[in-house]
């Protein structure tokens, strides 16, 4: 279980945190909530939840490249600014060191 409204309040502190409030917040169209409807309120919490927790990847999608391999491609279209994580040595090292252990992983640092 997962208490969002502890989270807003951590995330907002002093800022009302109603779900009306949030999804204001957020930019969550309300258009559809003219009054109290649990399974439309739970689809919004949804909403709201992916938005508390880092936001949706606007703009990501998959394509191929020219040599015919997926690759992640990023077109900023909203109000977010993407940030970039670039792991350090002693990140890369620790995976390393972690893959070696695994019998027969999926993935590897090429």
């Amino acid at each position: 279980m997962i208490d969002t409204l502890a989270m807003a309040r951590a995330r907002f502190p002093g800022l009302p945190n109603s779900l009306d409030a949030l999804c204001r917040r957020f930019e969550i169209d309300l258009s559809a909530r003219t009054s109290h409807n649990a399974l439309l309120d739970c689809r919004l919490l949804a909403e709201v939840y992916v938005e508390l927790t880092g936001g949706r990847q606007r703009g990501l999608s998959l394509t191929l490249d020219a040599g015919s391999q997926p690759s992640a491609v990023y077109t900023h279209t909203g109000p977010r600014v993407p940030r970039p994580v670039v792991p350090t040595a002693t990140e890369l090292a620790a995976h390393r060191d972690f893959m070696a252990r695994l019998k027969d992983p999926l993935w590897s640092l090429s």
